[in-house]
């Protein structure tokens, strides 16, 4: 069977997917998952040495942000604007 077939995504995806012009995480998962390899190895050609996922699935983070409270997701919200400025910063 083809990756195309048992990933159920096309084959435009796996080949925009190769040549880097996307970066789909749930396309990444999918592959991932389909050849029994781990996604963050998929992704950068190696194994983390951290048990802290890189990056995670919209499905796991959909999840995690439903199980928040109101006032947990506030936090959430303040936080990633919070480190979006830092990140800024150190980028100029």
């Amino acid at each position: 069977m083809e990756l195309a077939e048992q990933t159920q995504l096309t084959q435009q995806m796996i080949s925009k997917l190769e040549s880097g012009t996307s970066q789909s995480t749930s396309a990444i998962f999918a592959i991932a998952k389909s050849l029994g390899v781990s996604a963050h190895w998929l992704w950068l050609g190696k194994e983390t040495s951290s048990s802290v996922p890189l990056f995670y699935d919209d499905k796991t983070v959909n999840e995690a942000w439903q199980s928040l409270s109101d006032q947990q997701r506030t936090h959430v919200c303040e936080y990633v604007i919070e480190l979006s400025k830092v990140e800024a910063t150190e980028e100029d």
